[in-house]
């Protein structure tokens, strides 16, 4: 009888494991040898989480605990250049689809919401950093008609402030997503107490009790 229930009770930690749980199928087109990582940031080091050894044409599957969505990165040990795939991670499957020439550029995420919601914000941040360079360009070519390079400040200063205003709103918005708080943390950070509040205010409580709401509040407490 005692057997029996010492079998339940890890059957039953074992499915309280899987919950918990994030396997990530990578395909990687044209990657044929190399060792690849799961990591994430823990007490500001990048951690390795797991690993594989690739040599065939073995389906690679890295999986991890993971106790509320965050960032995670999938990391190639080819070369010393940044090979890493930062993505918005959460538990169960997940699939990324790249190719090894630009690994880190051209790939496609499937399984998790939170990512969906990041990339999306992206795309835009990308757009806002693309029109700030065409300004610092043409601000560099006219750099001796003083009079356009004032009109292009002026215009610097807006984008500016639209950006700034559209990373907020996002946040506010999107209260049901952890990428809420953490758009919070990496780009108000300094900001003041009242414009994190309004932030942390928009959260579920799913969210707030999350590894990045946990830290805003933290952040927030310490202003």
């Amino acid at each position: 009888m005692k057997i029996k229930l010492f079998l339940i009770i890890l059957l039953l930690l074992g499915c309280e494991n899987e919950k918990e749980q994030i396997n990530i199928n990578v395909s990687i087109d044209g990657f044929k040898k190399g060792k690849i990582y799961l990591q994430k940031i823990k007490d500001s080091a990048l951690v390795n989480l797991d690993s594989m050894f690739v040599n065939s044409k073995k389906p690679i599957l890295l999986k991890s605990q993971i106790e509320s969505p965050e960032i995670f990165y999938i990391n190639l040990d080819i070369t010393k250049k940044d090979n890493k795939i930062a993505f918005f991670a959460e538990k169960g499957d997940i699939k990324i689809v790249t190719n090894l020439k630009k690994f880190n550029t051209e790939f496609e995420i499937s399984g998790s919401s939170n990512d969906s919601i990041y990339r999306t914000y992206l795309s835009v941040i990308r757009k806002f950093n693309n029109n700030r360079l065409d300004l610092i360009k043409l601000s560099f070519d006219n750099s001796k008609n003083k009079d356009s390079v004032a009109v292009i400040r002026g215009k610097l200063e807006s984008l500016n402030k639209r950006q700034y205003m559209y990373s907020l709103n996002f946040a506010v918005t999107n209260g049901n997503y952890h990428v809420a708080p953490y758009i919070a943390l990496s780009e108000f950070s300094g900001s003041e107490k009242i414009l994190l509040d309004t932030i942390k205010t928009s959260l579920s409580n799913e969210v707030l009790n999350s590894k990045y709401g946990q830290m805003l509040n933290e952040l927030i407490e310490s202003k």
